[in-house]
């Protein structure tokens, strides 16, 4: 029953037309008087009659209101009931009566029948398997004429509306079950439409018409107002869009106007940058050349140092001044990159010994360590690598009071092998967690926590050599890494400063933005040190990024693509850009007391770097124990240095090293001693321990600072190296007895250029304007070079290369018609080296230079290298043309 009643008010929301619905069980003869008995009643037929003895029964058990009157009458009684519940039950389906005159209401209607099955009956039955497992069977009445009026009702409007249903099942003799049989053949038929009630196999028809011939529908006024009002709209749609056409067309009028404004503004930049680098560089040039010639006089302590600062702060100044140049000249895309073979680890170790005295005075540990799997020579620019490194170094030195700064150079790959074995590693610095050991400390550099800690011990081991550190797996990616030319260095500068607020950490790396900039934070700075870090960075086919913790530390990071130098450059390569390190020291033997890993990997790879074996241990006594554990083995055998951290050293190790020595001593082994190395932090602690140890070493360390303690320590004899013929002091060997010109309308300019190049020995001819260079420069003259200045009155550099250029062009003709008619002598072309002398450092400026005939440049002020690759290139050789 409530199967039933769900069913029945699903089935009134899904089909309303239906007029009700009941539901009759299957009855077998013997079966008659128990449900009799059951229900408390007797089956009628339809003439409300007993039910006799027939050999099935069809009992209405449920019954919606509307068909109440169908409750206890046995449907098999009626002949189309009858027949729709056999075919029902048959074929599975729905099915339909022919219309017929409905109990109760009397009207003309049909029956909808199926048949329900037991839950048992497989899907493809058979007919016979059907009717047995038929349990009842379901009937929907479908009564026409209030399925007609209901939908007349709702149709409420001015006109009559006929309506005829017919059953079409038959399409020659239809049969009307609802409407009027008059035809009206006044009125024509408006609308046909199909009724379905759910049997396939019968069709039925309704046709509507007016009762009355309609008036003029609205539609024949409103289609023609609509139509009125789309072509008036498409007019003004056409209108707009020739109006939108005509402001888009004004409006890239406008961007091109403001293209081409935009481009003389840049070029007005170039120029302007230019004009203010030469106004700015040319009376520094003079600064510092005077303060250059000061320092060579005869200075007292006091003026020296004074000198001493003021040339620091001019340089500084000129540092200042490139960079916001390098900056232009990034965001113009006319920076350019050098290709030229350098030795990494040299490079390293030249940018933390600029910093090495600042961090003495603060007693803070500095140290660079380069992976042995990055490549000792490779090809890139070392001068944008040692500025991006400088400036990156420079900002944790600055930024940090305590702990340490560590360089780390390592391989792309295995920063990234590495990366992927630290468990808490947070990239954006604020959720990162490093545990401390069981003594308080971290497992850093210095023991102070750091903000990243991929430098951490656990991490760092990944990137060492030793076999004993590596498993199979590491050393199974090591092996597989690509040996292709081109390689990708990762290098962290880590530091334990005061970090970058949290609220500051998205502007780092804009232009002159700093994350403290009032009026009275504690570190100086013009905040474009990161920005061009990172455009040089971007430009080497790398990228920046940082983690940093406020009050811990940062952790700058960048990598750069570089390729691998190639065998037939790497002689020239190491006389010209490496540091060549003695191997008299190979084969020796070390150790090194120090408890903090991290620390101890550093300063044996230095060591290594000189081939001395060295042997860790974590505390004093191990150290005592194992210089004098090998008894009687040879002396080559036994460690020939003992290295001690500071930090590491207590009074009482020093009583029982004493006695150590003292009990070697008296056994007669004084000659195997080891020399005592104590490695400090600060300049004060070399007096503190001076008498105990042999030598006291000063961080950061360098491996020729090393060659160079032990050579004095060990008294190691070292062959000594051949003088490096690129040094600046080789220019006294080229410039002694040429003639230079020196062409400059700034006075002090020419007396700074005049002594620079007479203190290699030159002869020096000055003038103040191009015509009286070009007055001097006519062929046949006696000069061996002319450094001349670009911008000048009257008649600028350029234009006075030019001319000279057109002179020796015609004397050159001159001299090639007499040598072809046996005049003269041998020809020899007449072509003088002119070097630009500018403040100006911009490319326009350079490829003009180039344009004008000048063979070289050197920007103001010069120092010693740079004069000296200039002449080496274009004066060596010239004097016989000259003649």
């Amino acid at each position: 029953q409530d199967t039933f009643a769900k069913y029945t008010a699903r089935t009134s929301f899904e089909r309303p037309l239906l007029n009700g619905v009941a539901y009759a069980q299957r009855l077998f003869p013997h079966e008659k008087e128990t449900f009799e008995r059951q229900h408390g009643w007797i089956m009628r037929t339809m003439n409300r009659e007993g039910a006799p003895l027939q050999d099935e029964y069809a009992p209405v058990i449920f019954s919606q209101d509307t068909v109440s009157y169908l409750a206890r009458m046995d449907m098999m009684s009626g002949e189309e009931d009858r027949e729709n519940i056999l075919r029902a039950r048959e074929t599975g389906k729905p099915v339909l009566t022919n219309p017929f005159r409905l109990l109760g209401s009397n009207h003309l209607g049909v029956v909808l029948t199926f048949a329900v099955y037991r839950p048992d009956l497989p899907a493809d039955a058979s007919v016979e398997q059907r009717v047995e497992a038929t349990a009842g069977y379901l009937g929907g009445a479908f009564d026409v004429e209030s399925l007609v009026e209901n939908l007349l009702s709702k149709l409420a409007g001015n006109q009559d509306i006929l309506v005829n249903v017919y059953d079409v099942t038959n399409a020659s003799e239809p049969m009307a079950m609802y409407g009027s049989q008059t035809p009206d053949n006044k009125v024509d038929l408006l609308h046909v439409s199909m009724l379905d009630f759910g049997d396939p196999f019968r069709k039925h028809e309704m046709r509507c018409r007016y009762g009355q011939k309609p008036p003029m529908p609205w539609s024949a006024i409103s289609n023609p107002m609509g139509c009125f009002v789309i072509w008036m709209l498409i007019g003004y749609i056409i209108c707009a869009a020739w109006s939108r056409y005509d402001k888009v067309s004004e409006d890239c009028r406008k961007m091109e106007e403001l293209k081409t404004q935009a481009e003389a503004a840049d070029i007005a930049k170039s120029q302007f940058l230019a004009t203010v680098s030469h106004e700015i560089r040319t009376p520094m040039n003079g600064v510092l050349g005077m303060l250059d010639m000061l320092l060579g006089t005869d200075l007292t302590m006091t003026q020296k140092d004074f000198a001493q600062t003021a040339q620091d702060c001019g340089k500084a100044l000129i540092i200042l001044i490139n960079d916001v140049l390098d900056r232009a000249k990034f965001e113009a895309g006319r920076l350019e990159l050098e290709e030229v073979p350098f030795d990494l680890r040299t490079l390293t170790d030249d940018v933390i010994s600029l910093f090495a005295s600042k961090l003495r005075a603060k007693c803070i540990e500095l140290a660079v360590f380069v992976s042995d799997d990055v490549p000792k020579l490779v090809t890139g620019d070392p001068w944008r690598f040692r500025q991006i490194l400088t400036n990156l170094v420079g900002n944790a030195v600055k930024f940090t009071e305590r702990g340490h700064v560590f360089v780390r150079v390592s391989l792309a790959e295995n920063s990234t092998m590495e990366a992927n074995r630290v468990p808490n590693g947070n990239l954006n610095g604020k959720d990162c967690k490093v545990e401390p050991t069981a003594n308080g400390a971290f497992n850093t550099l210095s023991g102070f926590q750091a903000a990243d800690e991929r430098n951490s011990w656990e991490c760092f081991k990944l990137l060492l050599s030793d076999k004993e550190l590596l498993s199979d797996e590491l050393e199974g990616e090591k092996s597989s890494q690509n040996d292709s030319d081109h390689v990708t260095l990762m290098i962290s500068i880590e530091d334990t400063g005061v970090g970058i607020p949290l609220h500051a950490q998205d502007r780092v790396f804009t232009p002159f933005m700093q994350a403290d900039s009032s009026t009275s934070r504690n570190y100086g700075g013009t905040g474009i040190g990161l920005s061009i870090s990172k455009c040089l960075a971007e430009l080497m086919g790398g990228q920046i990024s940082f983690i940093s913790r406020p009050s811990i530390g940062s952790t700058f990071t960048f990598s750069a693509v570089v390729k691998r130098a190639s065998k037939d450059t790497s002689c020239d390569s190491e006389r010209s850009l490496s540091e060549a390190l003695p191997t008299a020291f190979r084969g020796m033997k070390a150790i090194l007391v120090d408890g903090k890993p991290v620390r101890s990997a550093v300063t044996r790879y230095h060591l290594n770097r000189l081939g001395i074996i060295v042997q860790v241990v974590n505390n004093m006594s191990m150290g005592i124990q194992a210089f004098g554990k090998n008894g009687a083995t040879e002396s080559r055998e036994k460690p020939s240095m003992l290295f001690i951290e500071n930090d590491m050293w207590r009074p009482e190790t020093d009583i029982q090293l004493s006695n150590r020595l003292h009990t070697l001593r008296m056994n007669g082994q004084a000659h195997e001693l080891p020399k005592l190395i104590l490695l400090v932090t600060s300049e004060a602690d070399k007096d503190k321990y001076g008498s105990t140890f042999n030598t006291v070493m000063c961080k950061p360390l360098r491996a020729s600072t090393i060659a160079s303690c032990l050579q004095q320590l060990l008294k190691v004899d070292i062959p000594a190296r051949k003088e490096n013929q690129n040094r600046p002091s080789f220019l006294r060997s080229l410039l002694v007895g040429k003639n230079i010109l020196v062409v400059d309308d700034n006075k002090v300019n020419l007396r700074v250029a005049q002594a620079a190049l007479k203190k290699y020995g030159a002869k020096v001819h000055c003038v103040e304007s191009g015509k009286d260079a070009i007055s001097l420069l006519q062929p046949p003259h006696c000069f061996h070079a002319c450094f001349m200045d670009v911008q000048m009155p009257e008649m600028d550099g350029f234009e006075a290369t030019r001319q000279i250029r057109e002179m020796e062009k015609k004397a050159n003709e001159i001299k090639r018609e007499q040598s072809s008619s046996g005049e003269g002598s041998t020809f020899v072309e007449w072509h003088l080296p002119v070097l630009a002398m500018t403040a100006d450092v911009i490319q326009a400026t350079y490829e003009e230079c180039m344009k004008s005939g000048m063979d070289g440049y050197v920007s103001k002020p010069f120092d010693e290298q740079q004069l000296y690759q200039a002449v080496s290139r274009l004066v060596v050789g010239t004097a016989d043309s000259a003649s």
